[in-house]
């Protein structure tokens, strides 16, 4: 989306940046004449991450094995298999 010189000062001027707007045209609830984040909007996003979060937690000290574009198998390696797999990088 191309960006006027307008919006560049009215950015500027309302310490907006470029990746703001990513983040609002993303993530806002479109109007007739553009997008509108709202509190609700911020919310849904937050839910989601935290979401996203916590199944990461859950997953953290998971192995998955990948042999070319094919998974192969999944575990959760002991102490001494971990440190190996991070010694092989």
């Amino acid at each position: 989306m191309n960006i006027t010189q307008h919006a560049n000062l009215r950015l500027r001027q309302r310490g907006l940046r470029k990746d703001d707007l990513d983040l609002i045209l993303r993530h806002g609830t479109e109007t007739d004449d553009g997008y509108y984040l709202r509190d609700g909007d911020v919310q849904r996003v937050e839910t989601e991450l935290k979401n996203q979060i916590a199944r990461l937690w859950r997953l953290a000290g998971r192995f998955v094995v990948v042999k070319g574009e094919n998974i192969v198998t999944a575990y959760y390696p002991c102490k001494r298999k971990q440190k190996a797999l991070l010694r092989s990088d």
